[in-house]
Order: structure tokens, then sequence, then C-alpha cells
């Protein structure tokens, strides 16, 4: 490419102009992919070739793939870079182009239709028009960059003089290159250094929330006083729902309110996918309106889910801010529900262990206990009821219940002197001073903590009283007795129910001692004749006999309970007498029908 003299002042103006459009796109910031397509342009311009593209390694610096081009059709570039990457290595005989870049000298070649290392681009070449081709090294001072192409439709030799010109626009393209680079590197530094200072500066207030929500615990604010500061915070609605169902706070913010009543329902599980963002979880709640999105974070004790902590959402909508208070506020509710729950459990342990020692009669002697009692607020001088609730043996009998403990505060939290409550043995145990009650007074008392246990555990299905208890040391046989009780009511699968148990005598002794099965067994096979009766002959003689035990042989007063002549009653006393074989008048057969009898009143039932 000859210039002639009287052009040679305005070739080099245009040169120039060229050099300095690609230091103006450097000086911009312009993007790396801009800046190559804007050195391809000037070199086509410069060298007056028709095409023009600029190549740089990928990632793994194994191949030549096209960043920047002119005139090149997206088709050609397409088949070069995911079709036939131009490879580094590998390969019997490189490219031009590979050459180029390995060696860091130039390579042309006149005719691409008849370049064997060209081979597989020489379809594709045609088509897109391309005959002729340069290729010259990116050089940078320590490392090739990439290559400079140049490509003409017509057959074209570069000359010595080209050549050295292409040199050197592309050695003003890799200082340009490089350029872009540290500034892009710059930028990116920059950019991570303002992030790092906004980041310093949303833990900065982050942690203030935090330790203001600690300081109120500390200084012995509530529940309340947490919420509070957390819905001014946030600025939007806050609930703290126990897993129970429990809502410990919630609150109003612009008007809006969170439905605490189907809050608890709608936790997630741990494993559960749903819209998570670190602890956070996206709950989409069915509303009357349609559908309301809230986020809940999970407060933890010992690794135990225990509370939700709740606020408006979506996830989306929250800012930085106020993600990070939502996810730093657990620690302090979760230090204030254990602080809430430490002297209850205290209490749990100790009086568990005061428990303990009572129904299994070892450790204290009987003053020993007394006092102990009395120092935790128990009074053990006054008669006594216990109280047995079955409850699944396997469960973790260390583990704290924090249901048993709500639903017993519930019930007794303003009783003085205080029942005594526990597990032991696989069975809720208790305690219960009488004073001026009944045994059966407590019959309510006990329901209320059997449902209790059911609604825990759905399996819960008999609770005994005994009583009353002159002394503390009557408790483990008493205990004893309603364990007995409580199994032979499942073993003959009676109704659902609190059984009471007053002076049962031999009874008493029987369950506290023997086989259950066989008892029920014994109790089944004494009365059968008499079911058997009642049943084929339409007569009542198992009531009759039962009103006959009850009221101590008395006939007349069995009579009017029965709602019979004298007589008759005896008639079928008689009658009874004869079907079970057995006269009441004997000691050994009175004791025998009373047993039975008595098995027959408590629990019901039959495996007959």
């Amino acid at each position: 490419m000859r210039v002639r003299p009287d052009r040679l002042a305005e070739y080099l103006q245009g040169w120039l102009q060229a050099l300095a459009d690609i230091g103006a796109a450097v000086n911009r910031g312009t993007s790396l992919r801009e800046l190559l397509d804007q050195i391809a342009r000037s070199t086509c311009q410069l060298m007056s070739c028709d095409f023009c593209a600029v190549t740089i390694p990928d990632d793994s610096s194994h191949v030549l793939v096209i960043e920047g081009s002119f005139g090149l059709s997206p088709d050609y570039i397409r088949y070069v870079n995911d079709s036939h990457p131009i490879r580094l290595d590998g390969v019997h005989e490189p490219t031009p182009t590979a050459q180029a870049f390995t060696l860091g000298i130039p390579v042309q070649v006149s005719d691409i239709g008849s370049d064997p290392t060209l081979a597989p681009y020489q379809a594709a070449a045609k088509e897109a028009g391309l005959t002729s081709m340069i290729s010259v090294p990116l050089n940078s001072a320590d490392a090739v960059l990439g290559t400079l192409n140049c490509y003409s439709r017509s057959l074209r030799h570069f000359t010595k003089e080209e050549e050295s010109l292409l040199i050197m626009v592309a050695d003003q393209a890799a200082v340009a290159v490089t350029t872009s680079r540290l500034r892009s590197v710059e930028a990116q530094r920059i950019a991570s250094l303002n992030n790092l200072e906004e980041q310093y500066e949303l833990q900065k207030q982050a942690e203030s929330a935090q330790e203001r929500l600690t300081a109120l615990i500390l200084n012995g604010g509530g529940m309340h006083e947490i919420g509070e500061a957390l819905t001014e915070i946030l600025n939007r609605p806050v609930a703290v729902c126990e897993t129970n169902g429990i809502v410990l706070y919630s609150s109003r913010r612009s008007g809006t309110a969170l439905p605490t009543s189907i809050l608890t329902a709608a936790a997630p599980t741990p494993s559960a996918p749903g819209g998570r963002s670190g602890l956070l979880n996206g709950v989409r709640l069915p509303v009357p309106e349609g559908t309301l999105q809230v986020v809940c974070a999970p407060v933890m004790i010992r690794g135990e889910t225990v509370a939700w902590l709740w606020t408006s959402g979506p996830i989306s909508e929250l800012r930085p801010l106020e993600r990070q208070t939502l996810e730093r506020a657990v620690s302090p509710l979760a230090l204030e529900l254990f602080r809430t729950r430490a002297v209850p459990e205290y209490a749990w342990q100790t009086s568990g262990q005061l428990l303990a020692e009572i129904l299994t009669g070892k450790g204290r002697s009987r003053s020993g206990l007394l006092t102990r009692a009395a120092d935790s607020g128990h009074d053990l001088t006054c008669p006594q009821a216990l109280l047995c609730v079955d409850i699944a043996p396997d469960r973790e009998q260390e583990q704290f219940p924090y249901w048993l403990s709500a639903a017993f505060t519930e019930i007794a939290a303003h009783l003085s002197p205080m029942p005594i409550l526990g597990i032991h043995n696989g069975y809720i145990a208790g305690l219960w001073p009488l004073q001026e009650k009944k045994t059966a007074d407590l019959r309510n008392v006990v329901e209320r903590l059997r449902q209790a246990a059911d609604d825990e555990t759905s399996a819960v299905r008999y609770a005994a009283i005994v009583g009353p208890l002159a002394d503390v040391t009557e408790s483990a046989e008493a205990f004893a007795t309603a364990r007995g009780a409580l199994r032979l009511a499942g073993f003959r699968g009676s109704p659902s129910r609190t059984l009471l148990l007053i002076d049962q005598g031999l009874l008493k002794l029987l369950l506290q001692n023997a086989n259950i099965s066989a008892l029920s067994q014994y109790a089944d096979q004494v009365l059968k004749p008499l079911r058997a009766h009642d049943v084929s002959h339409h007569t009542l003689l198992l009531p009759t006999i039962s009103a006959l035990i009850h009221h101590d042989l008395d006939v007349e007063a069995a009579a009017a309970v029965c709602r019979l002549e004298k007589s008759i009653f005896e008639q079928n006393v008689q009658l009874a007498e004869n079907v079970l074989d057995l006269k009441a008048s004997r000691i050994a057969d009175l004791m025998k029908m009373s047993l039975a009898i008595e098995v027959q009143d408590i629990f019901g039932g039959s495996i007959s």
C-alpha cells in the first residue's frame, strides 16, 4: 500500500486520528468488547482491508476466540468460536493465527483456500468472502495478549512496510487492552471497597439494633419491650409465636397487624424448601382477601426451634438492613425465651428429683423429705392425693416438657402450698395437697393434665387418682397402685377416662404386685356366668350382686337402690349365687365376688 507524496500528510492525520480514537475509548472506560471492536474498525480503515478480527485466549488459555471484529458476519464468528476455536496446543499444523500468537511474529496467507492449515475454515471463509489474511501478535511488555487479523476479499500480499504499520497498530492496541484491563481491575477494586464500606455501615447498623435488643433483656425488659423495639426498627408489624401456638407478642404498624391465629400452623419445617434467604423463610398465608406474603425466622434454643419471629413480606422487598436485623434479632429473642424458661426448668428439675425420692422410697428420711419439700414451697404434712397420667413410656424423662409445665402452671400457679408434679417411669405423677378438698374433687384437674398430655402425644387414654394419703410414706405404694390400675384399664380396653381409686383394699395390693392380665382374666372368669345369664334371660343379676356387695350385704339398702321389693331382691340374689355357684355368706366366695365386682366397677370393659 503506497501513499502519494501529496497525500502523506492526510494519511498520517488518519493514523493519528485512529490511534486517538482507540485512546479515547480507553479513557471513556469502554468495555473490553467495545474497545476491541474499535481497534478492528480503525485497523480496517488504516490498512484498507475488508475485514478485521481481534482474538484473545479463553479462560483456559488453550484456544483463541474472536472477541472484537469489523466486517465479519455473526455466522462466521459463531462458526469459529463455537465449532472450530483456534487451538494453541494439541494440533499437528497450527493455524497462522496460532503461529502468530505462539511465536510472536506476523504470519500471512495470500490464499486461504489453498493453505492446508486452514482446511477446517476454508468453506466458511469462502462463504464469508475471505481470501487473504495476515495475523500479527498483540505484544505487551511480558506476554502476548492476542492477535490482530486483517482479511481482504481479493488476493493480496502484505508488504514489509504494511507489516510494520500493522505491528505498530497492534502494539498500540496491546497498550490499550492492557490499560483497559488495568482500569477494569481498578474499577472492580473501587467497587469492592465501596461495597465493603456499605457492608461495614450495614453491619454497624445491624449490630446497633442487636445491641439495643440485647440491652433491653439485660436491663430486665420483657418480650413486649423487645417486640416494640423491633417493630420500630423494621417499621413493620411483628409477631413472636411459640411452636405450641402461644402468641408471645404481636404489634401493629401503619394500621396493619399479622394474622397470629394462622401463623403457627403456617410455620415451615426445617427442611421445607420454600422461599429461603439464609435464616429467613418466605411464607404465603391464605387469607380471606387472597394470599398474604410474610417472612419468618426460627428462634432456637439448643438446636431446637422454640418460636418463630414473623414480619410482613415478601423477602424480596426486605432491604439489606431489615434482613440483617431479622436474622440478628433471633439471638436476643432466644436469650429472652431461655431466661423465662430457665426458672421453671430449674423448678421442674428440683420437683422431679424430690418426686423421684418420694415415689421410690429411697434417699432421704421422712423428715428430710418434709424439710426439702418445705424449702421448695411444698407441704407434705397435710393429706395428699396421688395423680398419675399414662404417657408414652419411652419419652425422654430428662428433657424439659414445656407443654406440661405450661399446663401445670395454668392449673396450679395460684395454689399454696404448691403441688408436686413430674415425669416418673413414663408417667406424669404428682402429689396434690387436699386440705379441705376430697380426693374426687381433683377429677377435673387430672382430666386437664390428661388432655394436655393427649394433645402432645396423641396416645394418652387413662389417668388415675389415688387417695387420700395420710402420710408421704404411702406415696410409693399409691404410685404402684395407680400404675397397675392404668395398665389394667389399657389391658381391658376401657373407655378413656380418669380412674378414682379410694380405699381399694385387697384390689390395691393386687394392682401393685399381681400379673395384670391374670387379674383381668380372673375377674372376667368369675362374672362371666352372670353376664351370660343376663344377656340370655334379660335379667339384672350382675347389678344385683354389685349392689349387695357395695352395701355390705345389707339387703334392704341394696334392694332400695335397685328399686325392688326385698323379697324379689332376695330371689335375684339367690339366683345369682346359683349361677355363680358361690355364696355371699361364705367368706372365701364373698372375697371372689367382691374383687371381681370392684374390677368391673372401676375399669369396665371385658376381654371375654
